[in-house]
């Protein structure tokens, strides 16, 4: 499923919808592939305790660990909490420390004993890679959504909504997205952004001002989104349709005289409402136990925060602060793309906006990197023809094509090539567009790069190619995709050898895990792949472990039965003298006890 972004891109539902609620484009969940399963530093495994827990991420740990892991948790002392902060995005956060995110991870940290340590960062770009991969930039994220990508999150702290905002002496009364006068009045909506989808799929567009996504909002701090709440006040708008923390806040602590209207009932098929913990590395499993005692430990001093900056709490049963705002009863109804696609696209920021920003001094290359963040290809059209470099890196060290191809938006790949960006150009940390295009599922992008020249053998620093950063991040559709672009299929990866097959004979089928599919392919899919172009499937790593090993030790039974069919030897025995029938046991996995007792005759 996808919906469409200015200049006729599209993107993945979930990843649009997620990013739109936190004001971020979509690219900033991608995660280095090389780091480590267990940060090294203390508050991964804080004053060196030790446990059942130890060396394994939150989703491999069994009831018995967890418990383990909840209790020790309660006696670990956590020095230091290094933090990735937005430095310019108020009412959130910012460097000065007043926005309600510092204000909350404050007295987590008290709470803890644990001295506050900020690293300042732009919630923009890779924020989870550089926070929590090889950069090992932070041991926290805020505001981030439950259970976000690549990330293990604390107990939701609170619910809130996208809001429609006018000022009191207006006397409106919305109640819909197909009030008539929506389409009438001057209607301001940020760039990326689930009710800016909402109101165009009911027709809200010809008379929309938009909010561009901007990455120098703190040493700019008009550029921050909260000033379009603003532009209400100043009677520059009628009507401005926001994230309700910066509404609210104006609101509360401005005395703002304004109204807001919550839209998460306004529309079944676009989500509206978001609940948000803090978010830290998978490994990390006792910061999230000790963060999730804190957080309920101190439930009347977080609501109190949260009331005071006006953040809009709609109801949410697990939540910290549970809210009194109706909820919505779920996002049932379907999308439908092809009438999204027959309207018009209204949505791009106009030249004579884009010629004022210039000059009053603005960085022609900084506006394209906004510009293709936003997937604006009008504009970034438009500021290539007037000097912008299409192979500079941006402040996070990204080249312009690799952002676009973690968007997977194709009109702005086909431009951006046109225009001469090099395909195969790194980024800071030796990475290629093609290889962000597999750490976010982009197909479509895979197949467009390829075409047009990109490396599909070309490896990041540490060894790691395209397709095993596919297979490593659980990215199937492209794993797929990279397999048919003909990628080499028996490259291992990492200081253990492991080969694509070996690390997708790990991935148990999506029934199995309990969450939604969202791809069109599986692991059986891939692993079939692999083989198909001729996978060594009893290679072994360095610890003399095969796919068929791996698969025993996860009780994989459907990959077993496949891997066995394909030829895996069952009586190879690994470095420690074990088969996988002997993995199996040690693991008390009954069901790949029984497919190899069923297959393989002993």
């Amino acid at each position: 499923m996808s919906l469409m972004l200015p200049g006729r891109c599209t993107i993945s539902a979930a990843a649009a919808l997620l990013a739109a609620a936190f004001l971020i484009p979509p690219s900033f969940a991608d995660t280095n592939p090389a780091q480590s399963a267990t940060n090294a530093h203390s508050a991964a495994n804080p004053g060196g305790l030790q446990g059942p827990w130890e060396g394994k991420e939150f989703d491999d740990l069994d009831q018995a660990e967890i418990d383990a892991a909840k209790q020790a948790a309660r006696s670990a002392h956590f020095p230091t909490l290094r933090v990735c902060a937005d430095p310019g995005n108020m009412p959130l956060s910012d460097r000065a420390r007043d926005g309600y995110q510092n204000k909350i991870v404050e007295v987590l940290a008290k709470a803890m004993g644990a001295r506050l340590s900020y690293f300042w960062r732009s919630y923009t770009g890779n924020i989870v890679g550089q926070a929590f991969g090889q950069a090992d930039e932070c041991d926290l994220l805020l505001d981030m959504p439950v259970n976000y990508q690549d990330t293990l999150s604390t107990v939701p702290i609170y619910r809130t909504t996208y809001v429609l905002v006018w000022r009191n002496d207006e006397k409106l009364s919305i109640k819909s997205l197909d009030d008539p006068r929506l389409r009438q009045l001057r209607v301001g909506v940020f760039q990326i952004s689930a009710l800016r989808q909402a109101l165009s799929n009911h027709g809200v567009y010809a008379n929309v001002k938009v909010w561009p996504v901007s990455t120098d909002t703190e040493w700019v701090p008009a550029h921050q989104p909260w000033r379009q709440v603003q532009q209400v006040v100043d009677g520059q708008l009628d009507v401005a349709a926001a994230w309700g923390p910066m509404a609210g806040w104006l609101k509360s602590m401005k005395g703002a005289q304004i109204t807001l209207q919550p839209v998460n009932l306004m529309d079944n098929t676009v989500p509206m409402e978001f609940s948000l913990a803090m978010a830290v590395p998978r490994s990390a499993v006792l910061l999230k136990f000790a963060l999730d005692d804190a957080l309920k430990g101190h439930r009347a001093e977080i609501e109190k925060i949260l009331t005071e900056y006006g953040v809009p709490l709609v109801r949410c049963a697990d939540c910290v602060v549970p809210g009194d705002l109706p909820t919505n009863g779920g996002y049932t109804a379907p999308i439908s793309v092809a009438e999204i696609e027959s309207k018009p696209t209204h949505w791009t920021v106009a030249r004579t906006q884009v010629d004022k920003w210039l000059a009053s001094g603005a960085d022609i290359n900084a506006e394209l990197d906004d510009a293709v963040t936003a997937n604006d290809v009008d504009r970034a059209a438009y500021l290539i023809s007037k000097g912008a470099h299409v192979n500079d890196l941006d402040n996070l060290g990204t080249p312009p094509l690799e952002t676009a191809a973690r968007a997977g938006c194709i009109p702005m790949l086909q431009l951006l090539v046109d225009r001469g960006a090099k395909v195969d150009r790194p980024d800071s940390d030796g990475q290629t567009a093609l290889m962000g295009a597999a750490m976010r599922n982009q197909a479509p992008a895979i197949k467009f790069l390829v075409a047009h020249g990109a490396n599909v053998e070309q490896g990041a620093p540490h060894g790691y190619t395209p397709l095993s950063i596919a297979v490593e991040e659980g990215q199937y559709d492209a794993a797929y995709a990279l397999i048919q672009a003909g990628a080499h299929v028996n490259i291992p990866a990492s200081d253990h050898r492991l080969t694509p097959l070996m690390v997708i004979a790990s991935e148990l089928p999506p029934e199995s895990r309990d969450v939604k599919v969202l791809q069109d392919h599986g692991p059986i899919d891939v692993a079939r792949a692999l083989l198909a172009h001729k996978a060594k499937v009893n290679a072994a790593d360095a610890d003399g472990v095969t796919a068929l090993m791996i698969a025993a030790a996860r009780d994989n039974s459907q990959m077993i039965g496949l891997l066995i069919q394909s030829g895996a030897n069952p009586r190879l025995e690994s470095t420690a003298g074990q088969t996988a029938r002997d993995i199996a046991v040690e693991n008390d996995n009954l069901g790949a006890i029984r497919i190899l007792d069923l297959l393989v005759r002993r």
